[in-house]
């Protein structure tokens, strides 16, 4: 019975990828450790693959549709890779399994991250912040490329409720092109963690399970691409924004109590 839920619960994450683009790996995970009980380290892997798989066939969308244009974001997109490399080849290995200083475990410490990751997705897709370029905001987006490489390597999550509004606000991208684009630097990362986990760390997946959570995931996909003309998505946005800010305090309660 507990497996049905969580099945289910993949087509809500499915969902919300075909709603917005984004906001599916930051339901996936906690899905993946309490309710199929996989550690943090595989969760975060099942969750690099899905990934992988949803935002390319998204990006492969965008270019059937002839609105792929990825501008000059090499400055980007090449700290993103490079940390994404290093978090999850070094990091992610060298945060021992018991962190004795903080009295806690490192699925307690990861997770403990993660929600703080939920709630901030939670303020994002609560309110969209709008301010004007009038300069250069390259440091910025590097910097925030630097930090979504070691979100993506050490919670398995693309990271599009970050990347999106991102250059929209300091790439100065119209909405079509950072949605895009977004999709396309997730592909970009995910891929680069997935091949890692596989020539380096000799992943085995779980062929029947990753196929049988990427089927619910597609259903959600279609159900949410069918839903985007008939839903009021500032009220969607909105609730799920307080779905994620209650989860996100679930989750601190049960990693710290």
């Amino acid at each position: 019975m507990i497996e049905i839920l969580g099945y289910s619960l993949f087509i809500l994450a499915g969902l919300l990828f075909g709603l917005f683009g984004s906001g599916g790996s930051i339901i996936i995970i906690p899905i993946l450790i309490y309710i199929f009980k996989l550690s943090i380290y595989e969760a975060t892997t099942y969750s690099l693959l899905l990934v992988f798989i949803t935002s390319f066939f998204g990006t492969c969308k965008h270019i059937y549709q002839k609105n792929f244009q990825i501008p000059n974001l090499g400055y980007f997109i090449l700290p993103t890779l490079l940390f994404t490399f290093l978090s999850r080849t070094f990091l992610f290995s060298a945060i021992p399994d018991y962190v004795d200083s903080l009295n806690i475990s490192k699925d307690s410490l990861l997770m403990l991250l993660f929600a703080v990751v939920i709630f901030a997705a939670s303020l994002s897709f609560f309110k969209t912040i709008q301010i004007n370029i009038n300069s250069n905001y390259k440091l910025v987006l590097i910097m925030i490329g630097v930090i979504i490489g070691i979100l993506t390597g050490l919670l398995g999550i693309g990271g599009g409720f970050i990347i999106l509004p991102a250059l929209v606000l300091f790439a100065g991208l119209d909405m079509r092109q950072a949605a895009s684009s977004t999709l396309f630097i997730i592909m970009l990362n995910t891929l680069l963690a997935i091949i890692l986990e596989l020539t380096i760390f000799n992943f085995l997946f779980n062929i029947s399970f990753i196929t049988t959570l990427l089927f619910m995931l597609i259903l959600g996909i279609i159900l949410g691409i069918k839903l985007l003309n008939t839903l009021d998505l500032n009220i969607v946005k909105k609730l799920f924004s307080i779905t994620l800010l209650v989860l996100s305090l679930c989750l601190f309660l049960l990693e710290l109590f």
